[in-house]
């Protein structure tokens, strides 16, 4: 499998042009493979890639993150973190324990 090799401001240059050209409703991001082959992903499936690519092995996330990581709202994610009593907090920052997310999850699960 290949590489992919976006840059942030590439991808949002691209689309921007792309939009304007087709006026297509759905954004995409032109992925480079090591072979040469340019693949046109849809954004949610490229993000949530990318972010289950930066935070398999992190115990903590931001709210931000973990919405996207759980595809929920911000709000919701929020709600999430409350029930499950995973917040943590240093510093003024407010962080969310995915370990204990998952733990609340697995008992929330309906058979």
């Amino acid at each position: 499998m290949g590489r992919c090799f976006c840059t942030k401001k590439k991808i949002q240059r691209e689309e921007r042009d792309r939009m304007k050209r087709s006026g297509d409703s759905e954004k995409k991001v032109d992925c480079y493979l090591d072979n040469g082959v340019i693949v046109q992903v849809p954004r949610h499936i490229f993000d949530d890639v990318v972010l289950r690519m930066h935070f398999p092995d992190r115990e903590y996330v931001s709210y931000k993150e973990g919405a996207i990581l759980y595809s929920l709202s911000e709000r919701k994610f929020f709600d999430l973190a409350r029930d499950a009593k995973a917040k943590v907090q240093y510093g003024g920052r407010v962080l969310v324990s995915i370990k204990d997310v998952n733990e609340f999850l697995k008992y929330c699960k309906v058979d």
